[in-house]
């Protein structure tokens, strides 16, 4: 007779929920980038309409090379943050980043060695800051991230579940 395989009956891991996920920010981390963009998008625009009027398609051609410029610099930029994402769970802290090849560190709660916020006197004012988080395994650190919106907002939520 031969045996039947036997069922390994391991308990299966708690689900652990997603407290809050975060980006870094836009406008806040590099204003003077996003209002440039925005110059040119909208100077572009009008700027290429208003020499079509005026019959110079040279310049309307011009304009309009720089609102498309602008247009592809700004959707790069929007899809380099989406694609950065710092996750906040009640176990650990994630940092996935990569729009066609992806890296992700990650940070049990447990294990949280060190925290540090910095923020300028411009980026407290626009509400931002650079965080970095150490594990007690690593001498550096594992998880950096710069420009993210809410900083002490996070340091609280992680020092919360650790």
């Amino acid at each position: 007779m031969s045996e039947q395989p036997r069922e390994i009956h391991e308990p299966v891991p708690e689900r652990e929920e997603t407290l809050k996920e975060y980006h870094p920010a836009m406008f806040a981390n590099h204003p003077f980038s996003y209002i440039g963009l925005a110059i040119l998008l909208v100077g572009g625009a009008i700027g290429s309409i208003a020499f079509l009027v005026m019959g110079n398609p040279g310049a309307a051609l011009g304009c309009f090379v720089a609102f498309l410029f602008g247009a592809i610099s700004f959707g790069w930029w929007k899809l380099n943050v989406h694609f950065k994402v710092l996750s906040v769970t009640e176990k650990r802290t994630l940092y996935r980043q990569g729009i066609l090849s992806k890296r992700t560190n990650e940070v049990q709660h447990d294990d949280v060695r060190n925290i540090q916020m910095d923020q300028s006197f411009f980026q407290r004012i626009l509400g931002v800051g650079d965080l970095a988080v150490s594990s007690s395994g690593q001498d550096d650190m594992e998880i950096e991230i710069k420009g993210i919106e809410s900083a002490q907002e996070i340091v609280d939520l992680i020092r919360r579940y650790q």
